[in-house]
């Protein structure tokens, strides 16, 4: 009788390292998967910001040629700028949801979807 409960007792702990284990295995991918996309997105708002600079310099010599004022030029394009803003502002609330839906998503990605996806390629 004693023999029954000690393997039952090997088997739960067995049970219990396990899925330890498989927590700490999702807990790693998961985290892997949220600070991979955070960097990447940190990547591309660094190109982002490097074009809008070259851009917007550009856009202001184009605007001074056309106005024949090197100020007005570069107040136009930094009107197109705070109009952006503006736009950016009063859509704000669909920004959020849609870069929470990413996150989210982000988050609560199966890895059984990836292995799917591999299987039809």
């Amino acid at each position: 009788m004693v023999d029954i409960f000690n393997k039952w007792k090997e088997k739960i702990t067995q049970y219990v390292d396990l899925r330890f284990q498989l927590f700490k295995l999702e807990f790693i991918d998961r985290t892997s998967n949220v600070l991979s996309y955070i960097l990447f997105t940190f990547a591309m708002l660094l190109f982002a910001m490097a074009i809008l600079i070259f851009l917007g310099i550009g856009l202001g010599e184009w605007l001074c040629e056309v106005l024949n004022t090197r100020t007005g030029g570069f107040f136009a394009t930094a009107g197109i700028y705070i109009i952006l803003l503006l736009l950016m502002f009063a859509l704000r609330k669909r920004l959020i949801r849609a870069f929470s839906g990413i996150f989210i998503r982000v988050l609560t990605e199966n890895g059984e979807d990836d292995h799917d996806d591999d299987e039809k390629a």
